[in-house]
């Protein structure tokens, strides 16, 4: 119950004032017709209240019904505003979701294209040894071929010799050939290869590039929604004090038309007299004291005595209609 009252002070106040104009209401009826005693000569005198009339059920019931009625509908609208707050701290929740997804897919394509990166670059280096392997095969064949040179010269030492040598330099060259062609094809594939590389590269940074666009327009907009809070915030806090000063003017207003009722003209005062109205009060406009301040020239000891009076007769003063309102001293000028 306390923990309701605090979420909806609003809502239990306005009960609360229903509930308090229905017992004046039933009071004033009930204290509203006098009381009729009748003297008998004979007997011992009784005192007879004369019974005033029940008042009718039906108004009771009315009135309780309007109370519901519009408790019901405090409720709801207050029922509606935290389904709307709800509303918007979901919304809030499942942007940050979206916004946190785009970045876990830009790390991870990030990631695939190092990956390739590195992948790419270790193929470079095996193709690199391969070229060094083939060079190597090269001067081996080069030897060959030199030594199937001095083989030649040799000739004259041995036919078995000369065959022998010719045969391993033709192998040799064969060999060569093959790892020729066969470099050439390693080539041709690392050029593709690096191509290839080259493509992704680029479409991975187009990606980047369009997830950065999405993240700053993201990032505008919420900078835009932010601020559109802001001024809805400041609107809303600014009628609140325009609404306040208004009630402040129209309270101060009643209180200096109630003392106005209650001043009572004393002889011999200036019609220009005048002064200002130092109040103090309890919060159910009980006056605690009052004095004068501020008084023009016209304004005699008998008149400020007379406006202390008219505040002390006023007492209790027109309660504030809002707890923003009230303040224990008020100030006011008076002029009757």
């Amino acid at each position: 119950m306390i923990s309701y009252i605090k979420r909806h002070p609003y809502a239990v106040a306005l009960a609360l004032a229903f509930h308090f104009i229905i017992a004046l209401f039933l009071i004033g009826n009930f204290w509203s017709k006098p009381m009729v005693i009748s003297v008998q000569d004979a007997g011992p005198a009784l005192i007879q209240p004369e019974v005033s009339p029940q008042m009718p059920l039906t108004t009771m019931t009315v009135d309780q019904e309007l109370i519901e009625a519009q408790l019901t509908r405090i409720r709801e609208q207050e029922s509606q505003r935290q389904a709307e707050q709800q509303r918007q701290l979901t919304e809030a929740r499942e942007r940050e979701q979206r916004i946190a997804q785009l970045q876990r897919q830009q790390e991870e394509e990030t990631r695939r294209a190092e990956q390739a990166r590195r992948q790419a670059e270790q193929e470079r280096q095996r193709i690199e040894a391969e070229r060094q392997r083939a060079e190597a095969e090269q001067r081996r064949a080069d030897e060959a071929r030199r030594v199937a040179a001095q083989a030649e010269q040799q000739r004259a030492q041995a036919e078995r010799d000369r065959a022998r040598a010719e045969q391993q330099a033709r192998e040799a060259t064969q060999q060569a050939e093959r790892q020729r062609q066969a470099e050439e094809r390693r080539l041709a594939e690392l050029a593709e290869l690096q191509k290839q590389a080259e493509a992704e590269r680029a479409r991975q940074e187009a990606r980047q590039r369009e997830v950065a666009e999405q993240t700053r327009q993201q990032e505008a907009e919420r900078a835009r929604l932010a601020a559109l809070a802001e001024e809805e915030a400041r609107q809303r806090e600014a009628a609140r004090q325009r609404e306040v000063r208004n009630l402040r003017q129209s309270y101060v207003s009643s209180i200096t038309a109630k003392v106005r009722e209650n001043w009572r003209t004393p002889a011999d005062i200036s019609a220009d007299a005048q002064c200002e109205l130092v109040i103090v009060q309890e919060r159910d406009g009980t006056v605690v004291s009052v004095r004068t301040e501020r008084c023009n020239a016209q304004a005699s000891e008998q008149f400020k005595q007379a406006a202390e009076r008219a505040v002390l007769r006023a007492s209790p003063l027109p309660q504030a209609p809002v707890p923003e309102v009230y303040e224990r001293t008020i100030r006011f000028v008076f002029k009757p």
